[in-house]
């Protein structure tokens, strides 16, 4: 029989969106644990493993670890603590971390991070399904609608690699123009060839056999070995959201924002652009409407209100800051 996982990346730092606090994060675990509790993901068996990238909350960590043995629809719960490390990986460096705790015990793996929940039944083996019925596809992703309507020609993307080639030199970030302008070239051929270049959010399922391929391949599931250059900084709240606003807080934190591109790309993106170097490919989940809820939108992504909210993502409320 089959052994299936879930991990959920977490981290009880100060963010940038919601949940900005170690609190807010707490209040929606608590809300997560208890779907993972009443959700049927239509398997008998799947374990829901959190990696927290601990950054020395202790009230925050001791909640985590009262969680660990709680028994949800169809497994229980484990808690892992991956270091601080300089913030080095965000999320896709915890699911790297939680992966190789756990690669020996389980075959079938979902990533998720912790700003959003799975709402629909059977999820998990209708996941699977699409796995097992087309031998090309490595990772079916479940929050791909703004991936699904991006525009094929990656314009997008190479006019951004532009804005930021002087930012990666000023801030010492000159070794990884290449590797950032190469990811992007790969994308906008998938999106030519009308293929989905990646999974948003790395949200989704694949196999161990496939995340075994791209270690052996890279030596670990893609991020780069950057230190988070503003761990506790707080953003300025700007109460008209406009280019301008944005404009301002691309200066303002503009070591910051060069970082969080290229995790970005290398990172968030790369996570699953991968597979196609391996020659796999990556699809959807066949149904996208009010599959995920976002905590961070306090609402459920669906087809006809999906859309790229840059100034949402861009700025924080420092009323909503300890």
């Amino acid at each position: 029989m089959a052994r299936n996982c879930k991990i959920i990346a977490t981290y009880f730092g100060v963010r940038r969106t919601y949940p900005y606090t170690y609190h807010d994060t707490i209040k929606i675990l608590k809300d997560s644990i208890q779907n993972e509790i009443e959700l049927d993901p239509g398997v008998d068996n799947l374990d829901t493993i959190f990696v927290n990238h601990d950054c020395g909350i202790k009230e925050a960590n001791d909640f985590l670890d009262s969680l660990a043995g709680t028994k949800t629809f169809a497994g229980r719960v484990k808690v892992i603590h991956r270091p601080w490390d300089n913030g080095i990986g965000m999320s896709m460096g915890s699911m790297d971390y939680g992966f190789k705790a756990i690669r020996e015990d389980y075959e079938n793996i979902f990533f998720q991070e912790d700003d959003y929940k799975i709402v629909k039944k059977d999820y998990y083996i209708k996941g699977l399904k699409v796995l097992e019925d087309n031998p090309k596809v490595a990772f079916v992703g479940y929050d791909m609608i703004r991936v699904r309507e991006a525009s094929s020609n990656g314009l997008g993307e190479r006019f951004m690699k532009w804005v930021f080639y002087i930012p990666m030199l000023i801030w010492g970030y000159k070794d990884y123009i290449h590797r950032c302008n190469t990811a992007i070239d790969k994308i906008a051929d998938l999106r030519k060839r009308n293929q989905y270049p990646y999974a948003g959010g790395m949200m989704g399922i694949t196999h161990k056999k496939y995340l075994d391929e791209i270690i052996y391949l890279r030596g670990k599931l893609p991020y780069p070995e950057i230190p988070n250059p503003r761990h506790d900084k707080k953003f300025i709240e700007f109460k008209h959201k406009s280019l301008w606003s944005m404009i301002k807080t691309f200066f303002l934190y503009n070591q910051y924002m060069t970082w969080y591109w290229l995790m970005l790309i290398l990172a968030e993106v790369e996570f699953t652009r991968i597979y196609y170097d391996v020659g796999y490919e990556v699809t959807h989940y066949p149904e996208d409407n009010r599959v995920v809820y976002s905590y961070k939108w306090g609402g459920y992504k669906t087809t006809k209100d999906e859309k790229l909210n840059l100034k949402e993502d861009l700025f924080t409320n420092l009323d909503n800051i300890d």
